[in-house]
This record gives C-alpha cells, sequence and structure tokens, in this order.
C-alpha cells in the first residue's frame, strides 16, 4: 500500500463504522428512540394533621429548623437530606415542600453564579492574553465534564425522588390493607356471633361444627394438605341443618372447597379439571353467592384457554367479593390474554390498591401497560415491584429498557446490573446491559457482558455480532474476526453482518475482501445504501477511480442527502480535480451533519484545490471552532499563509500547532515550510 492510499485510509477510515453504529443497522445493537425527561413521582393521598404536637412531630420541626441553618450556608446537600427525611414521614408537609422548593431554588441560583464567575475569570485571562489551542480545549473539556456530571447528579436526584415515593405509596398501601383485613375479620366475626346467637343449643353446635371446620380451609390449602382438606369437608356435608337456606349456604362453601383443593393440586390433570368444575357447578347450584365457586370455574377456563368464559368466572367472583387481590389478579391475567389491555390495567391496579405484594400484580401492571404503550406508568408500576420484591430481576430488567430507550444510561446500566446479580441466567440481561455502556463509552464493559452473553448462548447470532462490533470499534479487528464470522454461519441474511465484516476485513488491511464484504451486503438488500457508500470509498482507495464513480452515484440515487454518500462521492471528485463538483457534495454532507468537524475539512480541501483560500480558511475556522484539537487544519491554515505570502501569520499558526502537539504526524511537512520562511 502507497503512503498516499495510507493517509486517505487515516483520513477516512472507520467512518463507514461509525455509520452503522449510528444508523439503523444498529437496530440490532444500539438503536434506540430519543432521550426523554423522567417521569415524576407519584402523588401520595393526602393524610389529615395531627391534632396535636407529638414527639414525632417536634422531630420533623427540629429536622425542619436544622435544615434552615444548613440552608444559610448554603450547605445544601445537608439540607435537602433532612428535608427528605421528614418528607419520608409526612409527604404532604406543607413546611418541607416550601423549604425543599427554597433549597432547590437556592442552589440553582448559587450553581449559575458559579458559572457567572467562572465565565468572567475566563473572560479576564482572554483578554490579558489569548489561550492555547490546548488550554481552550482542556476547559471545553472540563465544561462538558462538569455539565455531564450535573445532569447525572440530576438524575440521580429524580431516580431518589421516585423511590422514595414509592416507598411511601406503599407503606400506605399496606397500613390500609392492614386497617381493611382487622375491619373485616372483626365484621365477620360479629355477624357469625350474631347469627349463633339466634339459633337453639343443638343448631348452634352444629354451626359452630361447621364454621370451625370451614375455616381451616385457608391454612390447608396454603399447606397443600388437600387429602385432610377433604375429609373435613366431607364431614361438613354430612352435618345437617335445621334452616335449609344455612345448610345450602355452608354446604355449597364446603363444595367450592372442595373444588379448590381438585385445582390447586393440579390444575393441568384433566381428571382434577373435571372434578373442579363438578364440585362447583354443585356449589353453585346450593348458592350462587360463593365467590369461590366461580374462581375455581375461572381457573379451570384459564388454564384450557377459554379466555372469555375465565373473565365471566373470575367478574362474578369479583362481585361478590371485591376485596380478593387473589380474584382481580386472576382476572386481570385473563383480561391481559384475551388482549383486553384496558380492562387488565384497571384489574391489577385494583389488585395492587387492596395488597401491594401480591403475587406479579406490579410487574404484570408494567406490562400491560407496555402493551398500551403508556411507558411513564409502566415505569412507576416495575419501580413499585421491585420495592415490593428487591429481587424481582424480570421488573429490574423491564426497568432498565425503558430507563435505556429514555436516555438515562447510567439508571439503565444499574437497573441491567441488578437484574444480572439476581438472575444470571439470561442472556437478555448481560446483552441490555452491555448495551447501555456502550452507549456511555464504557467498551471494555459493554465487551464483558457481550462475552457474557455469548458464554450463555455461543451460536446465537446477535451474540456473536454484538461482540464482533465491540471488539472491532476498540480496534481489536483480528479479535473481531471469527465473531462476525460465526455470526454469518448462523445467519447470513441480515446485511448488517456483511457490512460489519467488511469493516473488519478493512481493519485488517483486506481491503478485496472488504469490498467483496459489502458488495454481499448489497446482495442481501439493493438499497443498503451504507454498503455501497463504503464499497465506493475501498474502491476509490485502490485506485479504481471509475468504479468507486459509478457505485456512488448509485448509492447517490438511493440516498441524495446522506452524509456519507456524499463525503465519499465528494472525495471520488476531489482525486480527480474536478473541485466544485467535491464542493457541491461536501456541502450537501455539511447540511446533513453542520457539526461535524471532518464535513468543513473536507470542504476546505475542495476550496484549496480549487484555489479560493478566502473560502479554504474561513472552512478551516470552523474546523478548529468545532474542535481545537484538528491539528491537520492548522496546518492547512499555514499552507494557506504561506500561499498568501502572509509569512508571519504562517509562523503563528505553524508554531502553535507544533507547540499545543508536538507529536503531530505531519512535523517534519511543518518544519520544512517554517525553514522555508
Amino acid at each position: 500500500m502507497t503512503e498516499e492510499t495510507r493517509k486517505k485510509v487515516l483520513l477516512f477510515g472507520g467512518v463507514g463504522l461509525l455509520a452503522l453504529l449510528l444508523g439503523g443497522g444498529a437496530a440490532y445493537f444500539f438503536a434506540g428512540p430519543s432521550r426523554a425527561d423522567a417521569p415524576s413521582a407519584p402523588v401520595a393521598e393526602e393524610r389529615p394533621e395531627p391534632a396535636e404536637v407529638d414527639p414525632a412531630e417536634r422531630r420533623r420541626a427540629n429536622k425542619l429548623a436544622l435544615a434552615e441553618d444548613y440552608l444559610e450556608n448554603q450547605e445544601f446537600s445537608r439540607a435537602l437530606n433532612l428535608i427528605d427525611e421528614v418528607l419520608i414521614d409526612d409527604v404532604d408537609n406543607p413546611t418541607a415542600r416550601d423549604l425543599k422548593t427554597r433549597a432547590l431554588r437556592e442552589q440553582r441560583a448559587a450553581r449559575e453564579e458559579q458559572e457567572r464567575r467562572e465565565a468572567a475569570r475566563a473572560a479576564s485571562e482572554a483578554r490579558d492574553g489569548r489561550p492555547s489551542a490546548e488550554d481552550q480545549r482542556a476547559r471545553e473539556l472540563a465544561a462538558q465534564e462538569a455539565e455531564a456530571e450535573a445532569r447525572r447528579a440530576e438524575a440521580e436526584a429524580r431516580r431518589e425522588e421516585a423511590r422514595l415515593a414509592v416507598q411511601q405509596q406503599l407503606a400506605e398501601q399496606r397500613a390500609a390493607e392492614e386497617r381493611r383485613r382487622r375491619e373485616e375479620e372483626e365484621r365477620r366475626r360479629a355477624e357469625e356471633q350474631a347469627e349463633l346467637e339466634r339459633l337453639g343449643a343443638e343448631e348452634r353446635q352444629k354451626t359452630e361444627e361447621i364454621q370451625e371446620l370451614l375455616a381451616r380451609v385457608p391454612d390447608l390449602l396454603r399447606t397443600r394438605e388437600y387429602a385432610r382438606l377433604r375429609g373435613k369437608m366431607d364431614r361438613v356435608l354430612e352435618i345437617p341443618l335445621a334452616d335449609s337456606r344455612r345448610e345450602n349456604r355452608l354446604h355449597a362453601q364446603a363444595l367450592a372447597a372442595l373444588a379448590r383443593s381438585y385445582a390447586d393440586e393440579d390444575i393441568t390433570s384433566s381428571r382434577n379439571r373435571q372434578e373442579a368444575l363438578r364440585l362447583a357447578s354443585e356449589a353453585l347450584d346450593r348458592s350462587r353467592d360463593v365467590w369461590d365457586a366461580y374462581f375455581v370455574q375461572g381457573q379451570v377456563y384459564f388454564e384450557t384457554e377459554r379466555f372469555s368464559d375465565a373473565i365471566d368466572a373470575f367478574s362474578s367472583a369479583a362481585r361478590i367479593n371485591p376485596e380478593s387481590a387473589a380474584v382481580l389478579y386472576e382476572l386481570a391475567r385473563a383480561q391481559y390474554r384475551a388482549r383486553e389491555f384496558q380492562a387488565a390495567r384497571a384489574s391489577y391496579e385494583a389488585c395492587v390498591r387492596i395488597d401491594p405484594e401480591y403475587g406479579n400484580a406490579y410487574h404484570n401492571l408494567g406490562v400491560t401497560n407496555l402493551q398500551l404503550r403508556d411507558t411513564a406508568r409502566a415505569l412507576e408500576a416495575f419501580r413499585f415491584a421491585i420495592e415490593v420484591r428487591p429481587d424481582d430481576h424480570a421488573s429490574w430488567y423491564r426497568l432498565g429498557n425503558i430507563l435505556l430507550d429514555r436516555g438515562d444510561l447510567e439508571g439503565a446500566s444499574e437497573a441491567f446490573e441488578e437484574a444480572v446479580a439476581h438472575h444470571d441466567g439470561d442472556m437478555r440481561y448481560f446483552s441490555r446491559l452491555a448495551t447501555a455502556l456502550y452507549r456511555g463509552g464504557d467498551l471494555a464493559g459493554a465487551e464483558t457482558h457481550f462475552s457474557r452473553a455469548r458464554e450463555i448462548q455461543p451460536e446465537n447470532a446477535l451474540n456473536n455480532y454484538n461482540l464482533a462490533l465491540v471488539l472491532s470499534e476498540r480496534g481489536r479487528y483480528g479479535d473481531a474476526l471469527p465473531y462476525i464470522r460465526q455470526a454469518i454461519r448462523a445467519d447470513g441474511r441480515p446485511p448488517e453482518y456483511h457490512f460489519t465484516l467488511g469493516q473488519i476485513e478493512e481493519g485488517l488491511g483486506n481491503f478485496e475482501e472488504a469490498i467483496a464484504a459489502h458488495a454481499t451486503a448489497v446482495q442481501r438488500d439493493s438499497g443498503y445504501t451504507r454498503a455501497l457508500a463504503e464499497m465506493g470509498r475501498l474502491l476509490n482507495t485502490l485506485g479504481a477511480h471509475d468504479q468507486a464513480l459509478e457505485v456512488l452515484l448509485q448509492a447517490h440515487r438511493q440516498e441524495p442527502e446522506g452524509f456519507q454518500v456524499n463525503t465519499n462521492l465528494g472525495r471520488v471528485y476531489l482525486d480527480r480535480d474536478l473541485f466544485d463538483r467535491a464542493v457541491q457534495h461536501f456541502r450537501a454532507a455539511l447540511a446533513s451533519r453542520p457539526n461535524e468537524a471532518s464535513a468543513h475539512y473536507n470542504l476546505a480541501l475542495a476550496y484549496l484545490g480549487a484555489e479560493d483560500f478566502s473560502r479554504a480558511e474561513r472552512a478551516l475556522k470552523d474546523v478548529v471552532k468545532i474542535n481545537a484539537r484538528y491539528w491537520a487544519a492548522y496546518h492547512r491554515l499555514g499552507e494557506i499563509h504561506v500561499a498568501r505570502e502572509e509569512s508571519e501569520k504562517a509562523r503563528d499558526v505553524l508554531h502553535q500547532l507544533l507547540a499545543s502537539h508536538p507529536e503531530y504526524e505531519g512535523r517534519d511537512a511543518v518544519e520544512r515550510i517554517l525553514s522555508s520562511l
């Protein structure tokens, strides 16, 4: 390979891989929706103020007084921590809310004042003497890092606020559920006692025996002692009562309990299902007010995928027993399977209001909200799910996906790490964690977790493709090659796989193999413009300018405004000394990416070729505004000043280049220019 060709490859190599990672081809890997604001925290219900000050109230008052002291001294973190402690116990405390609003306002004002002071100091330094390009870039990097850190801190604060709100709401739900259960138990006992007091001695004794036997049902079902349960229910059915209505009601409960025993024992058994339906039907013949019988019918219909019938049965059970989380949960499951997502959401929400810890209710509510494309409510539901059950890896995974789609890379990574920590056998968890890390710039972490995903499913095409992408991005083309080949062996259809093979072959210096890989990508999808653009660039690099132009013109017909297409086409015209056409295409590339330093640099090269030094100078100055470390731009500016016989300006620019970047690869050429001045 000639030195000229090597320079061309250095200048333009890797651009196609970047396009792949940023464009639609990365749908297999990294493509995702744009960043969105994090959802607001759920609002807790209002609670009445206590009638008098108690010790807890005094502690709250002390904390708020101390927070005000910290606020006066601009110790904002300490003040906000104390205020949050008060709000955890009393989310509607008006003093705490007002104080928090004030603290956040003053914190923002202090931060803005600090930024103004830094800006003033920078302006003063600029007046005293123009900073070097190195200093200017260092300041830009520091400002970018500070801004990124502020965004991370703000995202973490939002996540913490949401977590505290979830904890508060769950605490209130649990307290309400406990009160409801106590009240229900007291009411039931009072009704039973009142009924017994109206009975004669013998009738009362029989009724008490039946009630005692029926009271054992929940424990026997929980411990799976089905034989004992059936024996006790058979005893209930043997006890006659003088009041036929009471006998039918109590015997119906025993029949429903028998039906539950067969359904709970093995709902997948055809014999058990038949027996459960028979007993449930007999129970309903005795009394239409026995919710358990409808519940068993719903269970059997759900198991046999008669979802409409299951919904009817569970709905009947819910009408009789609207305070049963179990009934509402099963009703929601049947509605979800019937694709009645709005109804399923309402049932899951009713279930968690009664018992926030029932089954996977919060997780299922989140999944249902995703079906309804309501990601805000899905996010809230998954946060509740992991607060109720911190080891719920599936909810951590779903939470991570939502945060990743919203651009909260740090939050997504933390969620996926929790999913992996609680369940390390799911390939998807490692793959999505790797994706979040990649988007955050942690290529080493991405490689580690894509490797782990591949260990779980080594023949999976996507796992091999993703790992190859990361390795090639890290410049380890030799390591990447076997993985991309394995991906293609497993599934040779996606054009992206062949495109990536072309990128890797190019990285290894195998230009003809790279062209062949891109050609295969085009065979898989004739509209795959990215591969055509890369083929054209490589053909031009190898000196096949006519073929390159033909391929790139085809790409341009498919994507006339494409950045890579116009960049590569402009380069072909530049190499042919067709500068006007080169300018035309470089400008088109610049229109699609106005902040791309390389686009301005390419345009400057075309102006230089046309000896339009004024426009070339403006384009090069635009380059260094965007990227103060684009050293070749300073070199070209020096050459322009030499061409204009502006020796002093040339010396200034070129000396600044060598002082800022002593290792500049074109140093010898720069020194020759300087020695000639």
